[in-house]
């Protein structure tokens, strides 16, 4: 009881933090419906110049293909956090060693904190974004009213698997001191490879068959699919399966990882 206690104080606080800057995110609403309009009209056109005069690219309507970019950046105002930047700063600046002096597991006190701006995000960042996005835009729902639960676990996981993987990357700070770098390629890359820009559907099957053995899938594509009705029956919990077992599989890389990057600590400030 004593660690549940302590662990939810962790989200309570996290919580309250992000509230204390909350007008940031009243602005990220905004950034985020000109990202869904730029999309928008971009898929418009696209559509609109099909020489065969289909209804179809990459397997999708142009209904679907509108639904699925407003679905994958309302997600991504779910899921996103900054971990990684979050590590490398208390490398960079001393504050890893009063961390490393603390009786709790820094990995998941980190995990819980997430958890807590997540539930702000939702509440103060998702929600006002989906109250604009939606109507303006005509975003249809799920073919099924189940869904809408579905997809909520699936991008509950993909919290849990964008989380992990970004404690994982700011460990790397152990050894380079500074991934400023890194971090910055890694948002080109995510956007790209989690399928938030471009659905995998548009690309060859070999890039298909590539990205279906990597984690980044399970962040946005898979919970995106899950609320087109895309995955149906045993698809639907094979998809769920990826993300669970990712979660897990990262969890412990990260756990491994973290236990031998420690080692490597040179405060550098503080």
């Amino acid at each position: 009881m004593g660690s549940v206690t302590l662990h939810g104080n962790f989200i309570r606080l996290a919580f309250l933090k992000f509230l204390a800057y909350r007008l940031r995110y009243y602005t990220g609403v905004v950034t985020y419906t000109i990202y869904v309009a730029g999309f928008y009209y971009l898929y418009r056109a696209l559509f609109a110049s099909k020489v065969d005069g289909g209804e179809l690219i990459g397997g999708l309507t142009l209904d679907e293909m509108i639904t699925y970019v407003a679905i994958s950046w309302i997600g991504r105002s779910f899921y996103f956090n900054n971990i990684a930047r979050d590590i490398s700063g208390q490398i960079t600046d001393g504050e890893i060693a009063m961390q490393l002096i603390k009786p709790y597991n820094l990995q998941s006190v980190m995990m819980f904190e997430v958890v807590g701006e997540s539930i702000f995000r939702l509440l103060l960042f998702t929600l006002p974004i989906m109250v604009v996005v939606v109507p303006v835009f005509g975003i249809q729902g799920p073919p099924d009213p189940a869904l809408y639960g579905w997809t909520f676990l699936s991008f509950s996981l993909a919290l849990v698997i964008y989380t992990q993987f970004n404690f994982l990357l700011g460990c790397v700070a152990f050894y380079t001191k500074n991934i400023q770098g890194v971090l910055r390629a890694k948002m080109v890359a995510m956007d790209f490879l989690t399928g938030v820009l471009i659905p995998f559907t548009f690309f060859p099957e070999w890039f298909q068959s590539f990205v279906s053995w990597l984690p980044f899938q399970g962040i946005s594509y898979i919970p995106v699919t899950i609320y087109l009705g895309k995955r149906q029956g045993a698809d639907l919990f094979t998809g769920l399966a990826i993300q669970l077992a990712w979660s897990v599989a990262l969890y412990l890389v990260a756990r491994l990882v973290w236990n031998r990057a420690v080692k490597q600590v040179t405060v550098q400030g503080g």
